[in-house]
């Protein structure tokens, strides 16, 4: 995992702690939460998530068929030469 993030951040990806830390207020220091109280803060993901997946199902299906396809055909490319 700590290499995917490695290589995210070096391709000009945005990290999923960049994201959290530009949605949620400052004052919110959800890393102790989550640590603090892990259960409800995996629930609370899980709930997120199903919603989530819910609204806007074929479009994250969409953007992560095309993101999956792309790094396949970039790996192969690396692969062949």
């Amino acid at each position: 995992m700590e290499d995917f993030v490695n290589d995210e951040e070096t391709r000009g990806g945005t990290s999923v702690e960049e994201i959290l830390d530009e949605l949620l207020p400052e004052q919110l220091e959800w890393e102790r939460l989550v640590r603090a109280y892990p259960v409800p803060a995996v629930a609370l993901a899980a709930i997120g998530g199903f919603y989530l997946g819910l609204r806007h199902g074929p479009e994250i299906l969409t953007a992560v068929s095309g993101f999956v396809a792309s790094e396949v055909s970039r790996n192969v490319s690396e692969l062949i030469g």
